[in-house]
């Protein structure tokens, strides 16, 4: 990523000037965010240890994603505790150039975080959803066979509004874990 092009992405806030879907809801969980004790000792000792936007955080998402409006606050709230991220956020849809940089097995998932350290090399990425949604969802589908398409996309529903609580209850930390996993590899505190 060319840092004059990084810097061209919108923050958080402009997003969602941007965004014309689940702004409330995105709100809603920017506010609700907390890190976890464990996170919240890491990240304030990164933030002792190293620069304020040393750690670049590109993120490439769409308002009406499920999994961006839970993940992109959650990132969000994380760049605005800890100054030592710098997040600029990409609509996936008007930066297909950046996001066909970013394809998760052919296909072009969202939301994508990509973490570049101050050298501007890529310490990782995190894709989609966590662990933890990736097996809720696969479970539910698979124990609520869909018929037809209508009934498909009830089922969806049911399974994203299960989802949401399940973030409320305790994904958004397997969010910020897995977050801070990759971030240890190359900033042990």
């Amino acid at each position: 990523m060319i840092p004059q092009r990084f810097q061209e992405g919108l923050s958080f806030e402009e997003y969602l000037s941007h965004s014309s879907m689940n702004v409330p809801t995105m709100r809603e969980n920017f506010n609700e965010t907390e890190p976890g004790r464990v996170s919240r000792e890491y990240f304030e000792e990164l933030c002792r240890k190293i620069a304020p936007g040393t750690i670049r955080v590109l993120a490439l998402s769409e308002d009406w994603c499920g999994d961006c409006v839970e993940n992109v606050p959650i990132v969000a709230k994380l760049a605005h505790l800890y100054p030592v991220f710098e997040l600029r956020i990409f609509p996936r849809d008007e930066n297909l150039d950046i996001m066909d940089g970013y394809l998760t097995e052919g296909k072009r998932i969202i939301p994508v975080f990509v973490f570049f350290d101050e050298a501007g090399d890529e310490i990782g990425r995190f894709i989609e959803r966590p662990a933890g949604a990736h097996r809720f969802l696969r479970e539910f589908l698979q124990s609520h066979p869909a018929g037809d398409e209508t009934e498909r996309k009830q089922i969806i529903y049911r399974a994203r509004s299960e989802l949401r609580k399940l973030y409320k209850a305790g994904l958004r930390e397997e969010t910020i874990s897995e977050i801070r996993s990759i971030l240890e590899e190359r900033y042990p505190v």
